[in-house]
């Protein structure tokens, strides 16, 4: 016996350690009020529905923490917050599946406690799912690859864009068969990820989960911001924004950056209306946080002008289908000051 109950003092520890360190990253770096309460309220459960269950005494004389061949173990160091949320809630589940398996054969009735605790955090660990999101790379060049403007190989002239040190490439393929799209995204994908640059799908959220892209845009018509977040969890979801209202209403939908546009006159879409940059000052405003993006008609002469605005990003379409995309990414990048 006294095993099981050496077996139940070192996952009630397990389990109350993990969720003190998810809720000071809830508190700390989500600075989100409702996860910290929910996650302090399961730690306490585990004490008052658990712990309080099992004569304490009989835990610590149990415990036999010199000699357990298990105290020299080293973790694996965590280089940023999601490894950390992973590495922790999988302690947390583990620990509390444990304590379920083994407290049912000294404590029946705590069992049932265990296993509300249990699915009851399985609920809560879906609140850290934006952590899994990494969102876009610090280089200010949004490039939009469009099978429209490409006169030659899609893939051939993004990978010209990413040996140039593009960072971030969202491709816009209209009017193409399935098939023939998810081979394109496959390829550069892979090119992508070789690149270690972040890759983006447009009004495709299928095609996005099949080749694992890092994102997906849409826009006003395209499926609504909520329902594409359901689809994509894990993805860095960005939709076009023309007005401060519609910038609004995506914060509210938890968009991860917005973009603005037709900042200037272009003709990449049709019939576009064009904003300005002083839409850009208003969508900042209310964007709180989330990155902008602006787009429309930007060049290598105009560009500074956005960022002057506020714009976090600029997106560029036919001012890269120049001979050489190569200097218009570098003379981009020079505007940015």
């Amino acid at each position: 016996m006294e095993e099981l109950y050496r077996i139940i003092d070192a996952n009630l520890n397990r389990a109350r350690e993990g969720l003190r360190v998810l809720e000071e990253i809830a508190r700390f770096a989500k600075k989100d009020v409702v996860l910290t309460k929910r996650l302090r309220r399961l730690r306490h459960q585990i004490s008052d529905r658990i712990a309080s269950r099992i004569p304490r005494p009989l835990l610590l004389s149990a415990r036999t923490s010199k000699e357990d061949p298990g105290k020299n173990f080293v973790g694996e160091n965590r280089s940023n917050l999601k490894e950390l949320v992973i590495a922790n809630t999988f302690r947390v589940s583990e620990a509390l599946r444990t304590l379920e398996e083994v407290t049912g054969t000294l404590v029946p009735g705590v069992r049932t406690s265990v296993q509300e605790i249990r699915f009851a955090f399985y609920e809560t660990e879906k609140s850290f799912i934006g952590l899994y999101r990494t969102g876009l790379p610090d280089y200010p060049i949004y490039a939009i690859v469009d099978s429209a403007k490409i006169a030659g190989d899609i893939v051939l002239f993004t990978q010209r864009l990413l040996a140039a040190g593009a960072k971030i490439i969202q491709i816009r393929i209209k009017d193409c068969p399935d098939m023939r799209f998810f081979q394109i995204a496959q390829k550069i994908q892979a090119k992508a990820k070789k690149s270690g640059a972040c890759f983006l799908i447009n009004d495709r959220p299928d095609i996005a989960n099949l080749v694992k892209s890092d994102g997906i845009h849409i826009g006003q018509k395209d499926l609504p911001l909520p329902y594409v977040r359901r689809l994509c969890p894990d993805k860095i979801v960005g939709i076009s924004t023309h007005s401060a209202a519609q910038a609004k209403k995506a914060v509210k939908e938890g968009a991860d950056y917005i973009a603005v546009g037709a900042i200037f006159p272009t003709n990449s879409k049709e019939n576009p209306v064009v904003v300005g940059t002083r839409t850009i000052k208003e969508i900042k405003k209310v964007a709180e946080k989330i990155p902008v993006v602006a787009i429309g008609g930007i060049n290598p002469k105009n560009a500074g002008q956005a960022f002057a605005a506020g714009a976090d990003y600029v997106a560029v379409i036919s001012s890269l289908t120049s001979d050489q995309p190569e200097r218009v990414l570098r003379e981009l990048c020079a505007s940015k000051k």
